[in-house]
């Protein structure tokens, strides 16, 4: 995450749940350990978008498309804030046969056409 001239980077190792349903949807869910508090994350992994959404003190939904923007809330203690989300960059690979994978999107987050930064997910998955 990049937020003007400062960068932080995060990573965590957790166990997850790789699921395909008949439907053909695809989700990674896992539980978030951080600073004493458990977030659900889910990642939604079919079609040619990517969604992820957190659970916890702060909702989020956020939608990767490649070289496109979409729309979001993001539910704080203090209300809703909408942002929009520009995707740089979207990178899917998947292989049920051997449930691994890597999903990578890069992308900035807006407000009012002001970017609030520029942030990179990486996650990468094995059973």
């Amino acid at each position: 995450m990049t937020m003007g001239d400062q960068t932080e980077e995060f990573e965590f190792n957790e166990e997850g749940q790789l699921i395909r349903l008949n439907g053909g949807q695809t989700y990674l869910r896992y539980i978030e350990h951080q600073d004493g508090q458990e977030t659900p994350v889910k990642f939604r992994l079919d079609g040619d978008a990517v969604q992820l959404d957190r659970h916890g003190a702060r909702e989020t939904r956020l939608v990767f498309q490649t070289d496109q923007e979409t729309t979001t809330r993001y539910q704080t203690e203090y209300g809703p804030i909408h942002l929009v989300v520009h995707t740089k960059e979207l990178v899917k690979e998947i292989d049920f046969a051997n449930c691994h994978g890597m999903v990578k999107a890069t992308y900035l987050l807006k407000n009012n056409g002001q970017v609030l930064g520029s942030y990179r997910i990486q996650l990468q998955f094995q059973a």
